[in-house]
C-alpha cells in the first residue's frame, strides 16, 4: 500500500489544498481539495461508522447467506465455484463458439462489464473464442441478430444458452428464452441440453428446469440480483468465456480485505462513501461516472444499476449517469463545466500501451501542434490533465479512479470495492440498499397489459 499525501495551508476558497492517494497495486484512488471534502470532516464520519464497519467484517468472515450484506462472503466460497465449474464442464464443448447470456440488470450487467473490459468494446469483430451474447431487453433486432448467428452453425455443441433470473418470473428473460428455445429446437432439434438455469432454488424456473432436466445452479436467497456478479451469474458465463475466476476472486477477497478495515488508509470504500454522500447532502445528487475508456461503459452502467437500484429510496437518492471521454466531452462538457453544479464526479481511467502513435511526418501539418509521435494514451492522459484542470478552476468536484492497467484481478477488486461503497452509502443515507420493491410496479402493470 503506498499512501501519498500532500498539505498545505491556502488561503480563501478552501479550507486546505491537499493531494491523497492510496495505491494498493491494483487500483489507484485519489482525491484532493478539489473534492472539496475537508479532511477534518470525512476522518470524523469514518471514526462515527467504525461499529458498522466492524458489522462488515464480521459478516464476511461468516460461512452462512443470513444478512443482507452476505454477498462480502462470495469471494470466498468455494463450493459455488466447484459447482460452476461441474456445469462447465458438462456444457462446454472444444468446438464451443457462443454463450447467449439472457438476463436483464443484475443478471447481465456485471457479468457484460467484466467481458467488455476483458475481451474489449470491439469485441464482436476479434477472434476470441468462445464468444459472449447478450439478451438484455426485448427487441426484434437483437434477437434476429442472435438466431441469425446460432443458424449458421454446424451442430448445437457449438452454442450454449445461460438463462438467468432470481424470480424465475422476469418478463424479459422468460420471453427471449421462450422465443430462443423454439427457434433452436426447429433448426437444432431437443436443445435442452445445451441451456443452464440460473435461478433461486424453489422459484418456477428452479422447478420447471427439474422436471424438464436442464442443467441448473442457485443464487443464494439473501444475494440480490446486483449484488450477485460473483454466484453463478457470472462466474458460469465468464468461465466458459475463458475467463480466470480465480484471479476475479482473488482480487475480490482482496477488495473485501481492505475495506472491511476501521482505517481509511486501506478502506477507500468508506472514504468514496463519505465524500459522495458529503455532495448529496449539499443537493448534487447526480453522480457522475466519467470513464476514459469505451471499454469501460458497461462497468458504468453495472454501476449505475447498482447505485439506483440500491439507494432510491424513501424519496432520497442519488442519479447516476455515465460519461464516456473523451467522446462526452464533445457533447456534455458545456453542461458539466457551466450548467448546474449538482454533480460529483468520478474520474475513472486505464492506461496502458502505447500500440498507436502519431507519426513524425504528417499528412496534415499546422493543424495541431506537438502531436507528433505521440501515442494514443500520452493523448488521452493530456485530455483528462485539461479535464481535472478545467474541474479545479471551477470549484466542480470530482475524485479519480486509476484501475492500472485493469486486468482480470482488478476488475475483481473494483466491482467488490463499489458494492462495498454502497453498502456504506445505504448506511450513511439511512435507506435499505439491499431492496427494490418499487420495480415490481412496471411488472405488475406489464402483466395486466399483456391479458389484454
Amino acid at each position: 500500500m503506498v499512501i501519498h499525501k500532500e498539505w498545505k495551508l491556502k488561503v480563501g476558497g478552501w479550507e486546505l489544498e491537499y493531494n491523497i492517494c492510496y495505491h494498493n497495486g491494483t487500483m489507484k484512488f485519489s482525491y484532493s481539495a478539489a473534492a472539496l471534502v475537508s479532511q477534518v470532516d470525512l476522518q470524523d464520519r469514518v471514526h462515527a461508522l467504525r461499529d458498522d464497519t466492524k458489522r462488515l467484517l464480521t459478516i464476511s468472515q461468516q460461512t452462512d447467506y443470513t444478512q443482507p450484506e452476505s454477498s462480502l462472503r462470495l469471494p470466498f466460497d468455494t463450493e459455488i465455484l466447484h459447482a460452476v465449474r461441474d456445469v462447465a464442464q458438462s456444457i462446454k464443448t472444444i468446438t464451443l463458439q457462443y454463450v447467449v447470456v439472457i438476463g436483464i440488470g443484475g443478471s447481465n450487467l456485471g457479468t457484460q462489464a467484466v467481458y467488455d473490459v476483458v475481451a474489449g468494446s470491439m469485441n464482436l469483430l476479434g477472434d476470441r473464442l468462445p464468444k459472449l451474447l447478450f439478451l438484455d431487453t426485448v427487441s426484434d433486432e437483437k434477437m434476429t441478430a442472435v438466431t441469425r448467428t446460432l443458424e449458421r452453425l454446424p451442430k448445437k455443441e457449438d452454442f450454449a444458452v445461460i438463462v438467468i433470473s432470481k424470480s424465475g418470473t422476469t418478463v424479459e428473460t422468460i420471453v427471449n428464452t421462450e422465443i430462443l428455445w423454439a427457434f433452436l429446437a426447429e433448426h437444432f432439434g431437443d436443445p435442452r441440453g445445451r441451456f443452464v438455469a440460473i435461478t433461486d432454488e424453489g422459484s418456477k424456473l428452479w422447478n420447471q428446469a427439474g422436471e424438464k432436466k436442464i442443467l441448473r445452479l442457485s443464487i443464494p436467497a439473501q444475494v440480490g440480483g446486483r449484488f450477485s456478479v460473483f454466484t453463478a451469474v457470472g462466474l458460469l458465463p465468464l468461465l466458459l468465456a475463458g475467463i480466470d475466476m480465480e484471479e476475479l476472486l482473488k482480487g475480490a477477497r482482496r477488495a473485501v480485505d481492505d475495506n472491511t478495515q476501521e482505517t481509511s488508509n486501506r478502506n477507500t470504500a468508506i472514504v468514496s462513501a463519505i465524500i459522495t454522500d458529503h455532495h448529496r447532502r449539499a443537493l448534487r445528487t447526480i453522480h457522475n461516472s466519467f470513464l476514459f475508456s469505451p471499454k469501460l461503459e458497461t462497468l458504468g452502467k453495472w454501476y449505475r444499476q447498482l447505485v439506483g437500484e440500491s439507494l432510491g429510496k424513501d424519496g432520497r437518492g442519488i442519479t447516476p449517469i455515465v460519461s464516456i471521454g473523451s467522446t462526452d466531452l464533445h457533447s456534455q462538457a458545456q453542461l458539466y463545466f457551466a450548467g448546474p453544479d449538482d454533480k460529483m464526479t468520478h474520474l475513472m481511467y486505464s492506461m496502458s500501451g502505447d500500440v498507436n502513435q502519431v507519426p513524425q511526418h504528417l499528412a496534415l501539418p499546422g493543424l495541431i501542434q506537438d502531436i507528433q509521435n505521440k501515442s494514443l494514451e500520452q493523448v488521452m492522459k493530456a485530455i483528462v490533465h485539461g479535464v481535472k484542470t478545467a474541474y479545479e478552476g471551477l470549484k466542480r468536484p470530482y475524485i479519480e479512479i486509476d484501475l492500472q492497467g485493469v486486468g482480470v484481478y482488478e476488475l475483481g477488486y473494483y466491482l467488490q470495492w463499489r458494492m462495498i461503497e454502497v453498502m456504506y452509502l445505504g448506511i450513511l443515507m439511512e435507506v435499505n440498499a439491499f431492496d427494490q420493491p418499487q420495480v415490481e410496479l412496471y411488472k405488475n402493470h406489464a402483466r395486466k397489459f399483456l391479458k389484454g
